[in-house]
């Protein structure tokens, strides 16, 4: 039977405003990002970054440069996308590695279960927010985690609702007829509307979520908190676990002394995949997951989606912001700040699976599809201003500006910038060069400078053909790859492969959009705006491996 409503999670509106962000009101939050937003220093710094072809193409003298400057900097990117592709192949590499050993050596499952014995002080709590997504899609990501190794006896689980989530009453009571016996404990809390402050959105309702949750678990005399060591995962409501990642996550989590152990965040590879995708949903997930092991996790900039740490770093990082939107994005560098010590991401070898953006038809595609990449977008400037009001408090000055680099790199560049300068750069420059005085050129002649530009497309395609590869067919993912096997599914990755490209120059031109937006409409724009999952249809058989 569902428990009574006390323990729900369920408050009035004042408690939850009691112990917000180290316990001061929301509405404080707010008070030194009111008049300089920072983010318009990373809109400044990509479109200075962008008109560079045109001004230096028209400067007298400094136009004699401009061919060597623009090779040299496509070249750079070329070697972030080779340094991108070299750890994407490691770590592809490793998964592989670890599945066949899973499923060829008996003595494998024997270890596995040695570790887990020898780790059993250890205890789980998972944490998802629901606002409108369907039942069908909770249910999937509830139902991979009673598949969980001991779920029953050491896996407790809460599902932060909102409190304008429609039915959420015939929800709550829907949960706990179908998963209350499933988990060590379920709890189910409504996230009060209108706190001063805060934002609507996932980062308010998880924080809501988990101070309300961890508070009824320690308060539970039959659960005995004091006695177990707490893991916490944080993720969506459409994630599909592998059925063995607490275990890895335990196996992993014990090979670390206390202090690593409390200065980690684990990263599992995602995947996206549902029963039929539009070629740009489609190519956005292969990017996003070949990035996962190429640039996020190795190069430390944040976790995505769903992820671990323990509750000890989650309660010293002060859990998450309530005035942001992108709790995935500001984790890292929050938790940095937060306890003033570096904090590392680890990957975990196994593959999980979130559902992309849907929609109703092709224009709903379309458009749910923009609307997470600008929020995406809008959610990274606000993480670059957070972290420069915040930057005084991170451990060191050089920590400061090598994540600053690395995370501008990617989201500024790499992401926003690198599709658009790469292309309609050397364009530029060979139109302007036509209609100014000639002049000489340094070490690169325009014919030279043509035939080089078309060699960095030909290796760009080298690149989104290896990440083709790697995503659709070497991973092993949870229910297999159906999708992508049989002659259907090469044609559609080859297909998907050349148009690769345009969904980037596509992705470029949103979120370029998306900053400028965020630079004239400042905090307005930050809201959680979450794309629609009501037409999500995870690919059948994706809960089992």
């Amino acid at each position: 039977m569902p428990p009574p409503p006390s323990s729900s999670g369920s408050s009035p509106t004042s408690s939850s405003a009691a112990s917000l962000d180290l316990g001061t009101d929301a509405a404080k939050l707010e008070a030194a990002n009111r008049y300089v937003r920072w983010n318009l220093l990373f809109l400044l710094a990509i479109f200075a970054f962008l008109l560079l072809p045109i001004w230096m193409s028209l400067v007298p003298y400094v136009n004699q440069v401009t061919n060597v400057v623009i090779i040299i900097i496509i070249g750079l990117f070329q070697l972030v996308w080779l340094i991108a592709t070299i750890c994407a192949i490691r770590r592809t590499l490793a998964i592989v590695s670890r599945n066949k050993l899973k499923t060829s050596k008996a003595q494998d499952v024997e270890s596995a279960d040695a570790t887990a014995n020898d780790s059993s002080n250890i205890r789980h709590i998972v944490a998802m927010t629901l606002y409108k997504e369907p039942m069908s899609v909770l249910q999937t990501t509830l139902d991979s985690l009673v598949q969980q190794k001991d779920a029953a006896s050491r896996v407790s689980v809460i599902i932060g609702m909102e409190c304008r989530t429609p039915d959420k009453e015939a929800k709550r009571q829907e949960v706990y007829a179908k998963y209350d016996n499933k988990f060590l404990r379920l709890i189910v809390t409504f996230h009060p509307s209108g706190v001063p402050g805060e934002i609507s959105g996932k980062c308010s309702n998880m924080n809501f979520a988990c101070r309300q949750g961890l508070e009824i678990l320690r308060q539970d005399a039959d659960y005995n908190y004091e006695k177990y060591e707490h893991v916490f995962t944080n993720c969506d409501c459409d994630a599909v676990f592998d059925p063995d990642y607490m275990l890895e996550l335990e196996t992993e989590y014990s090979k670390l002394d206390p202090v690593d152990r409390h200065s980690s965040i684990w990263q599992s590879i995602i995947i996206y995949k549902r029963d039929s995708m539009p070629f740009f949903v489609d190519i956005t997930g292969v990017l996003r997951t070949f990035f996962f092991m190429g640039v996020l996790i190795p190069w430390n900039i944040n976790p995505m989606s769903h992820y671990s740490l323990s509750v000890k770093l989650l309660e010293d990082g002060a859990f998450t912001h309530p005035a942001y939107q992108m709790e995935d994005i500001i984790a890292l560098i929050r938790y940095t700040i937060m306890t003033r010590r570096e904090i590392r991401i680890r990957p975990l070898n196994l593959i999980s699976i979130n559902g992309p953006t849907s929609g109703a038809n092709y224009i709903d595609e379309i458009r749910e599809w923009s609307l997470q990449v600008r929020r995406w977008t809008i959610g990274a400037g606000e993480v670059f201003h957070y972290f420069i009001v915040k930057t005084y408090r991170m451990p060191s000055l050089l920590l400061s500006i090598s994540w600053a680099t690395r995370f501008f790199v990617y989201y500024g560049l790499v992401l926003c910038a690198s599709a658009i300068f790469s292309i309609f750069g050397p364009i530029l420059v060979q139109l302007i060069n036509m209609v100014t005085a000639e002049h000489d050129r340094l070490l690169v002649s325009d014919s030279l400078f043509q035939l080089i530009s078309f060699i960095f497309l030909a290796t760009q395609y080298a690149f989104f053909l290896v990440a083709t590869i790697l995503v659709r067919w070497c991973l092993p993912a949870p229910g297999g790859n159906q999708y992508n096997k049989g002659v259907r599914g090469v044609t559609r990755g080859l297909l998907h492969w050349i148009m690769m490209l345009p969904t980037m120059l596509a992705y470029s031109y949103v979120e370029l959009y998306s900053f400028f937006e965020l630079a004239l409409r400042g905090k307005n724009v930050c809201k959680h705006n979450a794309a629609s999952k009501s037409n999500l249809v995870l690919v059948k058989g994706a809960g089992s491996s």
